[in-house]
């Protein structure tokens, strides 16, 4: 994703006054980068959290009946990161994502290479989405990357922000 299509879709919440924040697993704060990488963006953008293990997504306010039951790497968890993002952060937006980059998870048995699920909650509404890609010869920042994008554009579909 081009720096001018993050802006304009920033841009876009700004001028609005929708707030947004994040709760990132596998793009390890990457979402959040890009966020502020828009002028102005401490308007909209609280903060998020970057929530590596199970432990931290527990300690930031994801039940963890809800890892237990349906695994770290589901839309379950990624549906509860979104919503704990938005609601401990008290913003209109939230976005929660988990998923595995390179190799696989040896503690988490849901693992799967090139899988991810992101979540965008935005005024009740929850939208939910599986990312699925061949990982073989890319970088763990190249998959973050391409993650971070699909979740941009989603993001810009959800917000109403046309194609540049």
């Amino acid at each position: 994703m081009t720096q001018e299509r993050q802006d304009t879709i920033i841009n876009s919440l700004i001028d609005r006054r929708i707030t947004i924040s994040t709760m990132e697993s596998c793009t390890s704060g990457m979402i959040a980068s890009m966020i502020t990488d828009t002028s102005g963006a401490s308007a909209i953008f609280p903060g998020g959290y970057v929530t590596y293990l199970n432990e931290t997504k527990v300690l930031t306010g994801v039940d963890p009946e809800v890892i237990a039951t349906y695994g770290v790497y589901s839309r379950e968890c990624a549906v509860a990161m979104a919503q704990t993002a938005c609601k401990k952060l008290d913003t209109d937006i939230g976005i929660g994502i988990t998923g595995t980059t390179g190799n696989l998870d040896p503690y988490n048995a849901d693992s799967v290479q090139g899988q991810a699920f992101f979540s965008i909650v935005w005024n009740g509404n929850v939208s939910v989405y599986e990312i699925n890609t061949d990982v073989t010869g890319k970088t763990r920042h190249e998959i973050k990357q391409l993650y971070a994008d699909r979740v941009f554009e989603k993001l810009a579909e959800i917000i109403n922000v046309k194609q540049g």
